[in-house]
């Protein structure tokens, strides 16, 4: 139950985030209040075509130490998924020079590319 005294301290439609924000206040033993609401069809595209929104409240006693808590964890939070999008680029070029290199090697052994071959209609002429 909302108490007056209940202030938002973060609103979200990212469920991985919200469960890791409530788990550092948790860990540091800040209450709060998690409240779902539903994102009206029309306004989706806002919230990346989300349906509901996560919102948190804390106790407006307690709004400080959970704001220094929300921050170190946009912080930490935000390089891990910089650091998840380094690592998927840099596999993504991994594959990338593979699939080249394949090709390449390919192309030196004289074998045909199994895109260039053509169907087999393509030698029979049409009566």
């Amino acid at each position: 139950m909302m108490d007056s005294n209940d202030i938002e301290l973060f609103s979200t439609t990212d469920f991985e985030a919200k469960s890791k924000v409530v788990s550092a206040l948790v860990r540091h033993r800040v209450s709060y209040l998690e409240r779902w609401e539903k994102i009206p069809l029309l306004r989706r595209r806002e919230f990346g075509g989300a349906k509901e929104l996560c919102v948190i409240y804390v106790n407006g006693n307690q709004y400080g130490k959970a704001r220094k808590i929300l921050e170190e964890f946009e912080e930490a939070y935000t390089e891990a998924k910089k650091e998840k999008r380094r690592k998927k680029k840099a596999a993504r070029r991994a594959m990338e020079e593979e699939q080249r290199m394949e090709e390449e090697r390919r192309r030196q052994e004289g074998e045909e590319d199994p895109e260039d071959r053509g169907s087999i209609d393509d030698g029979i002429d049409e009566f």
